[in-house]
């Protein structure tokens, strides 16, 4: 089927797929808003949703160019940009959503590279909305507290300068134990193996030591920010940096312990990372979030 429906608690979605299978994302039927549609297919996906809206008595969407309106803010994120403004060349990477940028480079990779060949770019994408999706039960009732705004600040694909080669970090959540690194891994049906020093994806493999340095490398680069922030040398007090791998749609096996990352299934996630304590006050999530959400914070 080209459309499909899909309700759940506070959700109704219009789902819409190409003649062959390529999902072309996803028509919100409160707010009338289409997300995840690739640039290439929007005419494609206007068509097969009023196709469905019509058959079911539901007024049409208008042109494709209202298909792609400004992206809304980031999963629990507030938008407002700090006193006194953003410094001219920053961007606010609070607008950011899961998967951002990578549905546009799954439909370029179809178009130059065959019908494969967005496959590892779509699961990537799918990956982080599922991992959104949970890491926003952080933000809303109950895990707020009565009459204050949420403690946990949720960034998503953040992209950072490395020594070893730039990076994207697919999430960064503040919050009172301090920063989450998350990377996302997506295998659906599949298995991952959890070894000392890293994972067994099927096949492939991932260094968890890799990942504990991408997460030492974001710990630096918001130390340093929130010295500048301040007016002072250094630190003295930093936020902790934790590293974390979250699998998704795969059996999670093996009996290994990697020091300084933590690898946990998706619907474990919220838990876990409460479980850090919260060693920060609701000043310093707000000051280390500010800094977080600038990309000169991330950039060299």
């Amino acid at each position: 089927m080209p459309a499909r429906r899909r309700r759940r608690l506070g959700a109704d979605r219009l789902y819409v797929t190409s003649a062959d299978g390529l999902p072309l994302g996803h028509l919100d039927l409160f707010s009338r808003v289409a997300h995840d549609v690739p640039a290439g297919y929007r005419e494609t996906f206007v068509k097969e949703a009023n196709a469905w809206l019509w058959q079911n008595n539901m007024p049409p969407m208008g042109s494709p160019s209202e298909v792609a309106p400004e992206p809304p803010p980031a999963l629990g994120a507030g938008v407002e940009p700090p006193e006194g403004g953003w410094d001219p060349g920053v961007d606010d990477l609070a607008l950011r959503r899961p998967g951002h940028g990578l549905l546009d480079e799954a439909a370029q990779a179809r178009a130059t590279r065959g019908p494969d060949a967005d496959r590892p770019l779509r699961l990537r994408a799918d990956g982080q909305h599922a991992v959104a999706e949970a890491l926003g039960k952080l933000t809303r009732p109950p895990a707020l507290r009565r009459g204050r705004g949420a403690r946990w600040r949720i960034l998503h694909r953040v992209p950072m300068a490395f020594a070893e080669g730039d990076v994207v970090l697919d999430h960064v959540v503040v919050g009172p134990p301090g920063l989450f690194v998350i990377e996302v891994v997506n295998i659906p049906g599949g298995r991952v193996v959890v070894e000392d020093n890293k994972l067994d994806l099927a096949g492939t493999s991932m260094d968890l030591e890799r990942h504990r340095r991408i997460g030492a490398e974001a710990a630096d680069r918001v130390s340093v920010a929130l010295a500048r922030a301040a007016g002072a040398a250094e630190t003295l007090d930093p936020p902790a940096v934790h590293p974390v791998i979250a699998v998704v749609g795969a059996i999670l096996a093996g009996d290994g312990r990697h020091r300084g990352v933590t690898v946990t299934r998706v619907g474990q996630l919220p838990r876990l990372l409460t479980a850090f304590g919260d060693p920060l006050s609701d000043l310093a999530v707000a000051q280390t979030y500010e800094v977080a959400r600038r990309s000169v914070t991330w950039s060299p």
